[in-house]
Parts: structure tokens; sequence; C-alpha cells
């Protein structure tokens, strides 16, 4: 059966498990929170640090499960981002085959073998998206990367702003208050914060260029903003002077990390 098939690679695993890091049972923890579990057309595999989201039926049209296997990315996106753990995944559609035997579930398939074996020639992270399921992207916005895949933009928030500014800023903050459009900039400007940081001073630069190539992926998207927050930190009051928003600005947990 052909599926959308979503594979996730939870990066810097294998050193957290060994190095007993109290962040193993956090993502755990995130996964297990995830709405994705909630839906009755999706199926949820989970070992060790792979996820694999696809649909169960084919009720809906492909676009349907598109949307909600990139929500769901999303929502990992954001709750993993509070401990900086970071994914790289991908959207693809093909063969995959999945059964509930009596004692375990057999899973295999195409669209598993195309996406293990792309994902480590992928630069960055964050979600990717197979070019030909370009025209199912209907509420996301995306970017080309290279002659097989897209890049999704799930900094949502950052990406509405910029494109109903045009890119002009300070900004009127009644904006932020007006609608549920920008309702994630806090977290998006957050985000930037912390990989602006790692890809200064992360130790290892093959690690760096990860963070240099997600941070650049975005600077070519909204250059007017980056162009101001760049010189400012990222920092909220660059929206507008009297908007501090909801997340303390000061702190980079990157810094406290790599200091210890």
């Amino acid at each position: 059966m052909k599926r959308a098939f979503l594979y996730i690679d939870i990066l810097g695993f294998e050193s957290m498990v060994k190095s007993k890091s109290n962040k193993v049972d956090k993502i755990f923890e995130i996964i297990d929170s995830l709405n994705v579990f909630k839906h009755e057309s999706l199926q949820v595999i989970v070992f060790s640090d792979t996820i694999l989201v696809f649909n169960r039926n084919e009720n809906w049209p492909t676009h349907y499960y598109v949307t909600y296997l990139i929500e769901y990315a999303q929502e990992l996106f954001y709750k993993l981002n509070w401990i900086n753990v970071f994914f790289k995944g991908i959207i693809t559609y093909g063969e995959f085959h999945f059964k509930e035997l009596r004692n375990f579930q057999a899973y295999y398939g195409e669209a598993l073998i195309d996406t293990y074996k792309d994902e480590s020639g992928l630069n960055g992270f964050g979600l990717y998206i197979d070019k030909r399921l370009h025209e199912e992207v209907i509420v996301f916005n995306k970017i080309t990367l290279d002659e097989k895949y897209d890049y999704v933009l799930l900094c949502q928030s950052f990406v509405n702003l910029y494109r109903d500014t045009k890119g002009l800023l300070p900004i009127n903050i009644d904006m932020l208050h007006e609608t549920d459009t920008y309702f994630r900039i806090d977290e998006d400007l957050r985000f930037f914060r912390e990989i602006e940081y790692l890809k200064n001073n992360y130790p290892i630069e093959k690690v760096q260029k990860k963070y240099q190539a997600v941070y650049d992926l975005y600077k070519n998207c909204t250059p007017d903003f980056f162009d101001v927050f760049e010189t400012d930190g990222f920092l909220p009051l660059s929206l507008n002077e009297c908007y501090t928003g909801s997340i303390n600005f000061t702190e980079i947990l990157a810094e406290k990390e790599l200091s210890q």
C-alpha cells in the first residue's frame, strides 16, 4: 500500500544515551505527549531514536495526511526545542506495509528504505518533504532544497510575520494580539537565539555546520528580519520597544549546557 510517510531521527541520541543524559527520558515523555496518537487515521511506531508515522487507511486525500504529518512534526519540533534537542524528518509518499501480527508488529517498504538512506545526506535538521508532494502542502511554507526535497519552514509565526510586514520592523504591537497567526513568535525567536549561539560556539565543526545550514535557510528567505535581529540578538524588543514577550530572552540554554 502506498502511504504518506514521515520518518524522524532524533539527532545526538546516541551521545545522550552514552552520557546518561536526563534528556533521554524527557524525549520519550515528549513523544508520548504528541497529539498524533489521538488521530484515528494515523499509525505511529517508535523505536530508539526513530519515529515513523503513516496513514492507516485511504479514507482521505493525500494532502489531508500530509498536513497532519507536518503539524505533528511541528508539534514535536517546538516541544523538543525547549530542551535543545533537534530532529531530522522526511515526509515522502511510497510503498509501506504494516501488519499487526499476533505477537509483534511487522513493517517494511520502500518508503522506509528511501528515507533512511536519504536522511544522512541531508545537511541540517528540521523537516524535509519529497518534491512529489509539492502540491499536497497547502498550509505550510516550504523552500526548494535540492532536486529531490523541499524544506518545510516550521517556524511558521516568524515566516508569517515576515510576509505580512514585508520584513519591516518595528511593528505595531497590536499585530501580535489581533490574531493567532503569530502566536509562536516568542518560541521562534528563542529558537534562533539558541541556534545562533550553537552555530558559533559548538565545539564540533561538523555539528556547527548543521546549525549554520538551518540558520542560513531561514536567513535567505527572511533577509530583512535577519538584518535587524542579528544585530539585536533576536530579542522580542526588536519587534516593538514595548514588547518583551513571554520567554526570558536573557537566558541561552545552549550557553549554559556548553559551559558544563
